[in-house]
């Protein structure tokens, strides 16, 4: 046995027998001993602004054989560091002439091949500093070498009457919308007629771009006043080897459009809690605002579902958020059987800086079909099976004042079943000192070892996780890595004894893969996820292991 299997050993050893099951929940984050151990040259520090809005891309971007950590900040700055925690040379990458004062990056890197040339472009959106033309929200093209490509950035439409707020570029995704072959940019934006238009005030804020900077016929689309906050999302919805658009938008509805930009049969699908009751000012309905559209076969009937949680509003309590709701659509637009009333959760813990309450999809409990796995406002994190049942629940902020990320799932101990990894963070600061990682197996069982400590965290008014982790072989070392940026400027990675394998990481990474389409990897060309877990069951595991371990697959 070599020197890392033993050390590997010895720290899973350590780790049973020194952390306490649930100890997290009488201490809080800071005074856990940290028996997993960070990897080498991490934590680092080195943006100058909060990087809470951006899983980390795990990728070769520049195809020198190994692999590199992108990130965005809130200085509207891209950064890459090597395994060792070194930035590349070349970034950050800048929006601006400098990473200080300039808008912020609001959402995940898309990284991708969108001009056809086999190599890997960098995809970022912004806010604007006025909503005066030429200082609006941008999506900004980078090569891997740091140069804008040729049409690029493009500017995103402002309603100068009616909108509110300062224009941004939400999200961005890559799919192959047009049927060229390649892939397109999709960007949110959040260009609404709030301040007064009427329900048909023109209001375009989705977009879809070919490589070359040019629209793609039919987009950017627009629907009554409401604005885009949330993520955007891409799947084969119909079988025809496109990627619908799928998006959430600031109202009661979700919307799905094709090609050309046309809303698909029977959508926007309105999101009254319960169908049967549809009255305006009267009945509970579902807001999607910051939210987080994901895509699969959950029941493997050759149909893709679309999965979208929300905040439920009170029309009889002034419209308040009362709780969250967790809706399952088919691609007609109807609500999935099992899923007609969609499953609510509590109260939430504070309605200030509200999470996005992405899903994630992956067969938790090894039974071929895909479970719903949702962090709620509630301050829960909740699995619910294909058919709409809760398989159960994990409290995670204790009654405190604590959100968490988009969870995601791999094999990080390699016994052969899925774990769920999300970080936590204080949306009012009030409970800081217990952010962190948490780990649990898929039946809830916090992991040995978890929470995680964020112990680079200090000084900053801003701690905890608001972004997706991201897991990873960042090294080649055939282990596990677990990779977060935090709202404290500080990119962690913990090095864990787990094997890694990619057919064991079905959900790794914010909105599933680089490409950042919240749906299993069809269009994802940078990774080969599989596209369905279905497969995963069928596979000897610890027959299988040995192999990874000697092969990194």
């Amino acid at each position: 046995m070599g020197y890392k299997s033993l050390r590997n050993l010895a720290l899973l050893i350590a780790v049973v027998l020194l952390i306490l099951p649930g100890a997290w929940l009488v201490a809080d984050s800071t005074a856990v001993a940290q028996a997993i151990p960070y990897q080498t040259g991490f934590p680092v520090k080195d943006a100058t602004s909060t990087i809470e809005f951006a899983s980390p891309s795990v990728i070769d971007i520049n195809r020198d054989g190994m692999k590199e950590v992108l990130t965005a900040d809130g200085n509207g700055c891209v950064w890459a560091w090597d395994v060792q925690g070194r930035v590349l040379p070349g970034f950050p990458l800048k929006t601006a002439g400098s990473c200080g004062g300039t808008p912020r990056i609001n959402g995940p890197l898309a990284i991708g091949d969108v001009n056809g040339d086999g190599m890997l472009e960098i995809v970022a959106g912004t806010r604007g500093i006025s909503n005066l033309p030429g200082q609006r929200g941008k999506v900004f093209v980078w090569r891997a070498n740091g140069t804008l490509l040729p049409g690029w950035p493009k500017e995103m439409d402002w309603n100068v009457q009616y909108g509110n707020d300062i224009g941004e570029v939400y999200s961005v995704a890559l799919a192959n919308v047009a049927g060229d072959g390649r892939l397109e940019v999709i960007a949110g934006t959040s260009n609404n007629a709030s301040d007064g238009g009427s329900f048909d005030e023109e209001t375009p804020n989705l977009y879809v771009w070919n490589g070359d900077g040019s629209l793609v016929s039919g987009y950017p689309t627009w629907y009554r006043r409401a604005g885009i906050w949330g993520f955007v999302g891409a799947a084969n919805l119909t079988g025809s080897d496109l990627a619908e658009v799928v998006v959430g938008r600031d109202q009661l509805y979700v919307h799905a459009y094709d090609a050309n930009g046309q809303p698909l049969s029977n959508w926007p699908a309105q999101t009254y809690l319960n169908p049967a009751e549809t009255t305006w000012g009267e009945d509970l309905y579902i807001e999607f605002t910051r939210n987080a559209p994901a895509m699969a076969d959950l029941d493997g009937d050759g149909v893709m579902d679309i999965v979208i949680a929300g905040k439920v509003r009170d029309p009889k309590q002034n419209h308040d958020i009362t709780n969250s709701a967790v809706l399952v659509l088919q691609p007609n637009g109807q609500r999935k059987p099992g899923w007609t009333v969609p499953p609510v959760g509590g109260a939430p813990v504070s309605e200030s800086y509200s999470p996005a309450q992405a899903p994630a999809l992956a067969d938790v409990n090894n039974d071929g079909r895909l479970e719903v796995i949702v962090t709620l406002m509630d301050g829960t994190l909740r699995v619910y099976t294909y058919s709409g049942s809760l398989m159960w629940q994990y409290n995670f902020s204790q009654g405190r004042t604590l959100f968490a990320s988009e969870p995601v799932v791999g094999d990080i101990n390699s016994d052969g079943r899925l774990d769920i990894v999300f970080g936590t963070y204080s949306p009012d600061g009030s409970a800081d000192n217990y952010a962190g990682i948490l780990a649990v197996n898929g039946s809830g069982q916090l992991l040995p070892g978890f929470p995680l400590p964020l112990t680079a965290e200090g000084g900053s008014d801003k701690r905890g996780v608001r972004a997706a982790p991201t897991l990873a072989d960042l090294d080649g070392d055939c282990d596990v890595e677990i990779l977060v940026a935090s709202r404290a400027y500080v990119l962690y990675a913990w090095d864990l004894p787990g094997a890694y394998s990619s057919q064991f990481m079905p959900w790794p990474t914010g909105r599933q893969n680089n490409q950042r389409t919240g749906s299993f990897g069809e269009y994802d060309t940078a990774v080969s996820y599989p596209n369905s877990i279905s497969s995963l069951s069928a596979l000897n595991y610890h027959t299988y292991m040995p192999i990874l371990r000697t092969g990194c697959r």
